[in-house]
């Protein structure tokens, strides 16, 4: 674990780290027997991550300390010491083990001028002081993180206790970052911090063994380091690997383990990125880790993206399915994602591409801080080219094939897997047709000529951009009445690719023969005969219903047969420059008006009045005419038809006979029907003669 510090940036130049090489130390001991040591003292300027010096303390109701003195210098001697300048953030690694823990222990780290190799006298500045239950939450080696205010010369760590036996702490070194112009391995941890959190953590059963095995980069993984949570279930062992380097957001996490055939995802273990003390990116889960086996053992590798920079990774191992159980970890590294290649900035590893076109590769995962190499196969080691974006122009026919990989400037092996990109340049198709002729006010059927299968045909109505108005090798042109060019281009079903133009098709309009509207009697009854005329000549004349009336084609001579309404057309055919044009002649004929007459009516003479009945009427009568072939009787003329009956008007001075009539109805349209009738005057019978008998009493 790290505690909080310095922010972590993110630079394409690398940073090393650069240790303090000289170390003195100061021992105050108590009175009453009390005792203070450090041992192995160059253990803490040695530069190796793994070593340390240890301060001690042993002290009976009296107060103790020891401090150690960690000055950087440019020899590693007291008088080669360096003055870091203020701001300057420092990293110290110390631990104090589960079984030294006490609630009288107290560490304070600070940073120091002015040391004193005599007297152990020195200038300091106390930026950290706590108990150290409360500092560490847990046994195990720790990174601190302090950032002076003041320029410094050094750091210094000191231990103090009271009323307590076996205070211990162990100082592995303390250095500051600087930039450093040489490659390194970034991939490749180069420190460890282990420990224990739990609240069983007294009892000391939890364990991590061989903490650096889990970094020696074993291409056999024959060395791991074991995590073990003891008995005590509350406990959580981890180990946390920390980079030379800091990746790059997207780079992956990617861990050799194994626990007795493998581990359930859910079952106390955990992997946390970080970015010195913050997390980086989620814990890796089911939904975004991968895991595979490793061919002939019982180890797995799991790996994960990690969505955020970071320069370490934390592996947790507890709760209650870990009890009795360890983890083994057998290599721990960072991994550069392959690159995700574009094709025209489309993701894509193979693209179809169009005869002509230029093309351009690029990246879609961009990292910064790296290179992007394209090679023309996947062991050349010269590339052609370098860069995120490849321009390759316009390529011959055929596959055209490169490998490009990722390298992380400034690393030594920070190289990802090549990956295959192949373009495959196809040949246009081509598209023909032909000009066509056709009438004004009628549509043109046009064709592709020889079309061909898997090809597409799109209308246009431009040689370029335009509207897409049709698909298909054949197209129905709207009613055109001027001339008019569509355009076709071919697509290849396959390839996508387009004929290098569209071919244009000239639809060419002759104009209609110009025919004047003909002329005639537009309404005639059935059974009449008309004449209809144009002026135009050389025409023929026809019927589109002949069933409602005939015409004779070449006199224009129409007969009525039943009531309707039938156009009555005038055709002039095509000619060398025009074409073919009719008008039509809208021909009413109605129905002749009917109705059924009732019995001839009597009357009798001296009578003026008599009607004739009727029903049935049949094309809407409206009016009658009455005729008599016998003088005395008036005439009717075109008077309303009443309903059921008419009224007949008889001479008063007619005789006893039968008197003849005709009967003329007529329609609003004219048409008229006739129909003879008679009335019958029948004489008045004698008076009659009454006889009274003789013997009546009247």
């Amino acid at each position: 674990m790290a505690l909080p510090g310095a922010s972590y940036a993110q630079l394409c130049t690398n940073q090393s780290r650069v240790y303090a090489g000289f170390q003195d130390s100061q021992e105050a001991a108590g009175p009453l027997g009390s005792s203070v040591s450090v041992t192995n003292n160059n253990l803490a300027v040695d530069t190796d991550p793994s070593t340390a010096a240890t301060l001690s303390i042993n002290s009976l109701l009296s107060s103790s300390s020891v401090t150690q003195y960690l000055e950087f210098t440019t020899n590693g001697t007291h008088s080669g010491k360096r003055v870091i300048a203020a701001g300057t953030p420092f990293v110290i690694k110390v631990s104090i083990p589960a079984a030294a823990l006490s609630v009288a222990g107290t560490i304070e780290i600070g940073a120091f001028t002015g040391l004193n190799t005599s007297t152990k006298a020195a200038v300091r500045t106390s930026l950290y002081s706590a108990s150290t239950v409360g500092l560490l939450s847990g046994a195990g080696a720790i990174e601190i993180t302090l950032t002076p205010a003041q320029a410094y010369e050094g750091v210094y760590v000191k231990l103090s206790a009271s009323l307590t036996i076996g205070v211990k702490a162990e100082i592995y070194g303390a250095y500051i970052l600087e930039d450093n112009p040489l490659d390194t391995d970034c991939d490749k941890p180069i420190d460890i911090l282990t420990g224990v959190n739990g609240a069983g953590l007294l009892n000391a059963t939890a364990t991590v063994t061989n903490p650096y095995a889990a970094i020696d980069t074993d291409p056999l993984y024959a060395t791991y380091a074991t995590l073990n949570v003891g008995l005590q279930a509350a406990n959580e062992v981890y180990l946390t690997a920390l980079f030379a380097k800091a990746g790059q957001p997207l780079d992956s996490v990617k861990i050799i383990y194994d626990g007795g055939g493998g581990l359930n995802l859910l079952s106390g273990f955990s992997i946390q990125p970080y970015l010195g003390t913050a997390t980086a990116g989620g814990a890796f889960n089911n939904g975004n880790v991968t895991i595979k086996p490793v061919a002939g053992t019982t180890k797995f590798e799991v790996s994960f993206p990690v969505a955020a920079a970071f320069d370490r990774v934390k592996i947790s191992w507890g709760g209650l399915l870990a009890i009795g159980a360890e983890l083994h970890i057998y290599n721990v590294t960072k991994v550069i994602p392959k690159p995700d290649p574009l094709i025209d900035g489309v993701p894509l590893s193979f693209k179809n591409v169009c005869s002509g076109n230029a093309t351009t590769l690029s990246i879609n995962n961009l990292q910064q801080c790296t290179t992007y190499n394209w090679y023309a196969d996947k062991t050349t080691t010269t590339p052609l080219f370098t860069g995120s974006t490849y321009s390759l122009g316009v390529l011959g026919l055929g596959d055209h094939v490169y490998y490009v990989e990722s390298r992380r400037n400034n690393c030594i092996s920070s190289i990802s897997e090549r990956v295959k990109v192949t373009i495959r340049v196809n040949p246009l198709p081509v598209v023909s047709v032909s000009n066509v002729t056709s009438c004004s006010g009628s549509t043109v059927n046009l064709a592709v000529n020889t079309p061909q299968s898997g090809i597409t045909y799109n209308w246009y109505d431009a040689s370029t951009n335009g509207t897409l108005i049709s698909t298909g090798s054949t197209y129905t042109t709207p009613v055109l009445t001027s001339g008019t060019t569509y355009y076709v281009e071919a697509v290849d079903q396959v390839t996508g690719c387009a004929s290098s133009s569209r071919a244009g098709l000239v639809v060419n309009v002759n104009p209609l023969s110009v025919v004047p509207a003909s002329t005639g009697l537009a309404n005639i009854c059935v059974g009449e005969v008309t004449m209809l005329s144009n002026l135009a000549a050389g025409g023929t004349w026809s019927s589109l219903n002949p069933l409602i009336a005939v015409v004779n084609a070449a006199t224009g001579e129409v007969s009525a047969l039943t009531a309707g309404t039938t156009p009555i057309r005038y055709s002039i055919p095509d000619g060398p420059s025009q074409c073919a044009n009719a008008v039509d002649f809208n021909l009413t004929v109605t129905g002749k008006p009917g109705l059924t007459l009732g019995a001839d009516p009597e009357i009798c003479s001296g009578f003026t009045m008599a009607s004739l009945t009727y029903s049935n009427p049949v094309n809407d009568p409206v009016t009658y005419s009455i005729s008599w072939t016998d003088s005395g009787f008036t005439a009717v003329t075109d008077q309303p038809l009443p309903a059921a009956s008419i009224p007949l008007t008889i001479p008063a001075n007619a005789v006893s006979g039968v008197y003849n009539g005709t009967l003329s109805i007529k329609n609003a349209n004219g048409c008229s029907s006739q129909f003879n009738f008679s009335i019958k005057i029948n004489p008045k019978p004698p008076a009659p003669h009454v006889l009274v008998p003789t013997n009546s009493q009247y």
